[in-house]
């Protein structure tokens, strides 16, 4: 509301009460007009008195200052000027338009001056300074004018300009003026030029026109993209479920490929470098410190690495130099934080998070969203290898299993779904999530129909990540449980009843055996007593015969008939004792040894003594199945050293103890790959092919090592997990 006499009201933002007063006071002194209607020797009316200063607080205020008790300050301009003071230390107003020097040429030769208050100033862009002259009228810089600021950056300053030859909305980069003295900053801009000019795709942006290094102000004139940065998109919009991510880092696969194929590596590649266009168009953008630089340039101009922190391969962090590799990881960082809503690496400070990137010290992206699908944490995974060797070599084979993965959710045209989840998230990523649980329980039930039990509980667990109350998902995964715990009963049913009846087998045995061994021995006692008797009446004739006095001998005949008893008195040879051998047998852990029907003990080394020939063989240990075996031994054997084997390793079973009962529970041995087991309520048996394992093993958010043993119950407590 204008205040009496034709004064306005100045603007609350331009000045405090006192310089209100002083530029008052002022105002009276510059103009007698302004001071009648102003100072007016009547008593104000209650609408002047909220309008206006109340002319009693001037005199007090002048007659402190006079006194020294307040600091005389310089009187602000007359009224009709409404231009604000700028503050000391700040770059003043520059004025609407730039003039260039006399006698140059067009756009491109750049040597452009800024008149500010009349002072020939060099080209200095501050926001709030450029805004004000913007909405004063347009800045011209060439045939471009720069209607309105629209990012700002350490090395630029990015406005939303008019081609006027063209008729076209264009983007301009204009270099900061303190920095345009610094050559290597010049050649990091012209590069960028060069670098984005030999590209010509769509998924990458477009330049223009470009000032020339040498130019000042120097700058480089781009397509305008009508939309924000993906990092400002994601933090508003999550890409929940992850195949939305999927969906939008493919284009950037591609812009890759492009770019890597005509020899431009991007080494900056972070979601700050990403443009979401409006109509849901992807756009990779600054190519500032592409792999056009020179190889031994590998600091900017603060002496920080180049790229960004977190985004860093761990070779570019150790200096090494930069291929396609670099920036697949890069691009691995982008998809687990669109995936997870979390960086893989995170750190106190910048050292910390260097070395968090050296040292590949991350969470498994499952754990952090279970939503995550294990072939897309598997992508993800080969993605942010440390080795480059071990990675994806080329951004071709990223497109291509990123391609496979949609697919295999039902997303024939990613273009599409991103499109439509930009133009409207929330209601687009419930329609994804409703189809992706169809499509996963569809898969579970076929798995079920071929009898694949673990195959179909993953289905079902995705099911429940994705939507934890669906009911037909619940059920299938308790009919499963139920039906393994039938299952586990059974086959301990069934091992109890093989143990009985090997065990009345053995006892059978072991019977007819002590029967056999008894009737032998009763067979030797009888011949032994009969041996005994006749030997005793041999002895008794003898004695007779030497007692009878001598007489002449008969003629006998000298052929003694042979009889029965005669012929078992005599003795067959002794046969030739069989050769014995020492021999000794090993096993890698204790385990219970058996030869021929004889208990050797519990040991890994046992030295005993065998004949040649074939020998039967028990190794019993706890952790795997009882391993019969037929031992030859020979002579020829080298130190007489047999190795024996154990039987097949036993499932490990597992407690998980002080876990929520949903938490999901995934077992990671080296050289299998993550494996889920179930959940903590019910965990499933895991199978083993060691007797003891070194495994990884994740209980929802909380991750812990520990040594598997076959055959036991492994108790997984979550309180000592590591989150």
């Amino acid at each position: 509301m204008p205040a009496p006499g034709g004064l306005r009201r100045p603007p609350r933002h331009t000045s405090t009460p006192w310089e209100r007063i002083r530029e008052t006071i002022s105002c009276a002194s510059a103009s007698p007009s302004c001071a009648r209607s102003s100072i007016s020797p009547r008593r104000p009316t209650s609408t002047e008195r909220r309008s206006s200063i109340r002319p009693r607080r001037r005199r007090p205020v002048a007659h402190r200052e006079r006194a020294g008790a307040l600091p005389r300050r310089t009187p602000p301009r007359s009224r009709p000027c409404r231009t604000p003071v700028p503050s000391p230390g700040r770059p003043r107003s520059f004025s609407k338009s730039f003039s260039r020097a006399s006698g140059q040429g067009g756009a491109a030769d750049g040597n452009v001056r800024v008149q500010a208050n009349g002072i020939a100033s060099g080209f200095a862009v501050e926001t709030r300074h450029a805004r004000q002259g913007s909405r004063g009228g347009s800045v011209e810089l060439g045939r471009y004018r720069l209607e309105e600021q629209v990012g700002q950056g350490g090395m630029a300053v990015v406005w939303r300009g008019w081609d006027t030859q063209l008729r076209r909305t264009v983007a301009v980069k204009v270099l900061h003026a303190h920095l345009h003295s610094r050559e290597d900053i010049r050649k990091r801009f012209d590069r960028e030029a060069h670098a984005v000019a030999r590209l010509h795709h769509p998924y990458i942006l477009d330049v223009y026109d470009f000032s020339g290094p040498q130019a000042q102000p120097s700058y480089l004139v781009t397509e305008f993209i009508r939309g924000q940065t993906l990092r400002a998109f994601a933090d508003e919009h999550p890409f929940d479920p992850p195949e939305l991510a999927a969906a939008c880092l493919l284009p950037i696969a591609e812009a890759l490929q492009h770019a890597h194929a005509a020899g431009v590596i991007h080494r900056d590649l972070k979601p700050e470098n990403v443009m979401v266009r409006d109509d849901g168009v992807v756009k990779l953008t600054d190519f500032g410190i592409a792999a056009l630089l020179d190889p031994d340039e590998k600091f900017t101009v603060t002496g920080s690495i180049l790229g960004s922190p977190s985004h860093l391969a761990p070779e570019t962090i150790e200096g090494k130099p930069a291929d396609p590799r670099a920036d697949l990881f890069s691009f691995g960082t982008i998809f687990y934080w669109l995936s997870c809503g979390k960086l893989p690496y995170q750190g106190a400070s910048p050292a910390a998070l260097l070395r968090s990137i050296l040292d590949g010290t991350r969470r498994d992206p499952r754990a952090v969203r279970p939503s995550v699908s294990d072939a897309q944490a598997k992508i993800i995974a080969r993605l942010l290898e440390n080795d480059p060797a071990k990675r994806y070599q080329s951004a071709a084979e990223v497109k291509l299993e990123l391609t496979q993965l949609l697919r295999e959710a039902g997303i024939d045209d990613p273009v599409r779904e991103l499109a439509a989840f930009v133009r409207a998230p929330q209601a687009h990523a419930a329609d994804v999530r409703a189809r992706l649980v169809a499509r996963t329980l569809d898969v579970g039930e076929e798995h079920l129909t071929q009898k694949r039990t673990s195959a179909a509980l993953a289905a079902f667990g995705r099911a429940l990540s994705l939507d934890p109350g669906n009911a037909r998902a619940r059920g299938r995964v308790d009919r499963i449980r139920r039906r393994e715990r039938l299952f586990r009963l059974a086959r301990r049913a069934m091992v109890a009843m093989v143990a009985l009846a090997v065990a009345g087998a053995a006892g059978w045995e072991l019977r007819v055996a002590i029967q056999r061994a008894r009737a032998k021995a009763a067979e030797k006692r009888v011949a032994e007593e009969k041996l005994a008797a006749e030997r005793s009446a041999r002895e008794k004739l003898d004695a007779r015969s030497r007692t009878v006095p001598p007489a002449a001998p008969p003629t006998v005949s000298a052929v003694v008939p042979t009889s029965e008893n005669n012929r078992q008195r005599t003795a067959p040879p002794p046969a030739k004792p069989a050769e014995v051998l020492d021999v000794k047998l090993h096993v890698r852990q204790h385990a219970q040894v058996t030869v021929d029907d004889r208990d050797l003990g519990d040991s890994t080394l046992f030295s005993l003594k065998l004949t040649p020939g074939p020998h039967r063989v028990l190794v019993r240990h706890p952790c795997c199945e009882d391993n019969s075996q037929l031992l030859t031994v020979t002579k020829n054997q080298p130190g007489q050293m047999y190795k024996l084997d154990y039987g097949p390793a036993k499932p490990a079973q597992f407690e998980v103890l002080n876990a929520p009962r949903d938490a999901r529970v995934v077992v990671d041995v080296v050289g299998r790959g993550p494996v889920l087991v179930g959940t903590a309520s019910n965990p499933l048996p895991y199978a083993m092919t060691q007797p003891t394992q070194l495994a990884t093993v994740t209980i929802g958010d909380r991750t812990l090592s520990i040594e598997l043993k076959a055959g036991w119950v492994n108790k997984l407590d979550y309180a000592q997990g590591t989150p």
